[in-house]
């Protein structure tokens, strides 16, 4: 295997290769003990459809760094990284979603909450607006410098739902998409399978379905061989590593086959050439995605989101859990069918709050096993991947009934070498917020998007704007 001055690392055989995890001890000069590279940065937004129940997300208490606020129960699962995040109450964006006076022709939720998600944009009178680019996008020129290699994947763009079937009036793209470039949108992965392949090998010249299944029956197989060859050159912490990782890739073969058809989306074929678009589904479309795919398939897409990074194959991440009105039925946590966005829409009740508080505890258990992966993914210079990342999550909406701009749930984690401050606390610009809160709180005068503009100047892009968001960075959030 030639040694190249990247930090990317793939092992090969018969037209197939493997990614590796980020081994230090193979990247250290056997002479001048210094490192060949400097590890890169990384961005990812997260997108949580429907609101969250705002009285259980909200921490009571302003706070800096520590325990100097208590966590509430929807943020519960992330204590174990709770230093390496900022909690962000009384975000506005209303008048860029809904753009006043408005009008009977203006688009309505989901698309209003999904189509600015990520650029501060407003769909009414920006349909074909080539403008419109997310932060994700914008940030790729920092991200993916040359310096030091460039990724695999640009960037990638995953969902859970299947994104199919209805979609409101407007363009389906601005309730099935967060992440554009020049006005355009790109569109996401949702079947695993798919996303697998594309992360973890190529085959060379296989066209053929079957040929391409029986390589990915077990790509560890053809390179087990050199996996052996190279832990002799590596150290012993790299060594667990390596080791934890092919188990990790061998195990992700096994569940997805486990998934099996009965629950999956309707098959894509694997062929090279690309296939016919396949039929609508009428499960998906009219009666949300099943619980038994959500509860297979979401704990997969976040290891295979954790191992993108880890393996440096792209820098880039959006993820959907599903569209703005996501009908993804959390059934396996409840104990009855439980849609999503139906839920959200008659969350008055306490049995409705009840149940949605469960779907958004779940929902950022997920982020939390994800930054939790992240955060133990030790880096050449002895920092975690977490640190060299910032992570956004929010959503569409604050409250999932009342479909407010304002109030919005907005979580940042990452480290100091993400460029921002991101200490563990809970910066509130609602100084008048009752406790115990109300559903829909007060407005604030603070744009949500001057958050993006803080991670633009944390990566050297000097923005005061963007979008339709101006004020510039939030100074609290800055180095």
């Amino acid at each position: 295997m030639q040694r190249r001055s990247s930090r990317r690392m793939f092992l090969g055989k018969a037209g197939v290769t493997l990614a590796l995890p980020f081994l230090p001890s193979a990247f250290w000069s056997r002479r001048s003990g210094a490192a060949i590279c400097t590890p890169p940065r990384r961005f990812m937004a997260w997108f949580a459809p429907n609101g969250m129940v705002m009285p259980a997300w909200t921490p009571a208490t302003s706070g800096g760094a520590g325990n100097a606020w208590t966590m509430p129960p929807i943020l519960s699962p992330l204590a174990s990284v709770r230093n390496k995040l900022v909690i962000l109450t009384g975000l506005d964006h209303q008048d860029i979603a809904v753009p006043p006076p408005g009008s009977p022709t203006s688009p309505t939720e989901p698309a209003t909450g999904t189509g600015c998600f990520l650029n501060m944009l407003p769909v009414e009178g920006h349909e074909t607006d080539v403008s419109r680019t997310s932060l994700d996008q914008a940030l790729l020129p920092v991200l993916n410098s040359p310096a030091c290699g460039t990724p695999k994947f640009p960037s990638l763009q995953l969902s859970l739902e299947y994104l199919n079937g209805v979609c409101g009036t407007s363009n389906c793209s601005f309730t099935r998409t967060i992440s554009w470039t020049g006005g355009a949108p790109l569109p996401t992965i949702s079947d695993p399978g798919i996303l697998w392949d594309k992360l973890f090998y190529q085959a060379a010249g296989t066209a053929d379905l079957a040929q391409r299944q029986a390589l990915r029956k077990s790509v560890l197989d053809y390179v087990l061989d050199q996996t052996r060859s190279l832990t002799t050159r590596l150290s012993a912490a790299d060594r667990l590593r390596l080791d934890e990782h092919t188990t990790l890739v061998r195990n992700l073969e096994t569940r997805l086959e486990r998934i099996g058809k009965s629950t999956s989306p309707p098959p894509v074929s694997l062929s090279c050439s690309p296939p016919p678009r396949p039929p609508e589904s009428s499960v998906l479309q009219f009666g949300g995605t099943p619980s038994s795919y959500i509860q297979a398939t979401f704990p997969i897409l976040v290891d295979l989101m954790a191992l993108a990074f880890e393996c440096d194959l792209t820098r880039s991440l959006t993820f959907m859990i599903g569209k703005g009105d996501a009908e993804n039925d959390y059934a396996f946590l409840t104990g009855s069918p439980t849609p999503h966005h139906t839920t959200a829409l008659a969350e008055t009740t306490g049995a409705n709050q009840a149940k949605l508080t469960q779907i958004d505890s779940y929902e950022i258990q997920q982020a939390a096993n994800l930054l939790s992966r992240l955060d133990a993914a030790v880096e050449l210079d002895g920092r975690s991947v977490l640190d060299r990342t910032t992570f956004y999550l929010s959503s569409n909406v604050a409250d999932g009934q009342a479909l407010n701009h304002w109030d919005m749930p907005v979580l940042l984690a990452g480290g100091s070498a993400s460029g921002l401050k991101i200490d563990g606390r809970h910066i509130n610009y609602i100084p008048q917020m009752p406790f115990p809160r109300p559903l829909v709180g007060p407005r604030s005068a603070v744009q949500t998007g001057r958050v993006f503009m803080s991670i633009l100047q944390a990566h050297g892009i000097q923005q005061d704007t963007f979008g339709l968001a101006s004020g510039g960075p939030l100074p609290e959030l800055m180095l």
